[in-house]
């Protein structure tokens, strides 16, 4: 008999995944948007992307939301070893009627902003601030350009992660977003930092094994001394 042998995922070859599924429709009113958000309310498997008439409703693959799942634990875990604050918005709804844009991240955070926003039961970005840090998985699925919508809503810094590549991007002075080797919010994190951790999580029997291992990596890296 042969004997089987578990793979390593930093010798995988490259992940394909299952496309999720998604609709687009033109001249689409503000108002029939957000009749759209209103009736799937927390169905938060679905995603609602509006962009000046253009609506795109998406639904993500479950490799998808594995994948956000595991990022998002693994800044819940950062905040918690560097000793920041954090609120959680999840797949809020972010959006400006003025600007004719709105979205749902796969996960987004409040970070340095947390305080501003505790509290909050209806989030109104005309008078709170937008997320200091947004996940996206698969972006190349959506028709939309949902980095122009982020952009456009203020969002601090996005993570984006395509397959096996993971990219920082951090929003500018100039308000353009702009990759970045590290993290603005997690300083000396890098994306590569991260997907060791993610490719690991994808094939672990117990998913609090990679978990924690990442955070005794972040614990050693939050008390080494600044260089």
């Amino acid at each position: 008999m042969t004997p089987t042998t578990t793979p390593d995922p930093a010798t995988a070859p490259p992940r394909r995944r299952k496309p999720g599924r998604a609709v687009r429709i033109a001249n689409v009113p503000w108002d029939m948007y957000e009749g759209v958000l209103k009736a799937f309310g927390d169905r938060r498997g679905v995603r609602v992307t509006y962009d000046r008439g253009e609506l795109e409703i998406m639904v993500p693959s479950q490799e998808h939301e594995k994948d956000g799942e595991f990022l998002a634990r693994l800044i819940v875990i950062m905040t918690e070893e560097f000793g920041l604050p954090l609120q959680h918005g999840g797949s809020t709804t972010l959006k400006r009627k003025g600007m004719k844009k709105g979205l749902e991240p796969d996960k987004c955070f409040w970070i340095a902003s947390a305080a501003r926003v505790a509290g909050v039961a209806k989030l109104n970005l005309k008078i709170h601030p937008p997320p200091d840090l947004a996940i996206e998985v698969d972006v190349t699925r959506s028709s939309l350009d949902r980095l122009g919508i982020y952009r456009s809503l203020g969002v601090g810094e996005l993570w984006r992660l395509e397959g096996d590549d993971l990219q920082f991007y951090a929003l500018g002075a100039d308000k353009k977003y702009a990759p970045t080797a590290t993290s603005s919010v997690f300083p000396g994190v890098a994306p590569s930092d991260l997907m060791a951790f993610v490719k690991q999580a994808r094939t672990a029997m117990n998913q609090n094994t990679p978990a924690a291992a990442f955070r005794a990596w972040a614990r050693q890296l939050a008390t080494k001394p600044p260089q």
